[in-house]
């Protein structure tokens, strides 16, 4: 498994971890933070993936 595999899975964790706060009605900011970097480590996943090949 590579590292850029590890970072997406990483980040799908972090995004499950927002919807997670968001069903418990926790504050917005703390949604947004956490899917923003859900969506970075996602996101530099799959670019390091594709660079890699």
């Amino acid at each position: 498994m590579s590292a850029a595999v590890v970072v997406m899975v990483l980040g799908a964790f972090i995004a499950g971890g927002a919807i997670s706060f968001h069903r418990q009605k926790m504050p917005a900011w703390t949604v947004v933070v956490l899917a923003l970097v859900a969506a970075g480590l996602i996101g530099y996943g799959w670019y390091s993936w594709f660079q890699a090949r």
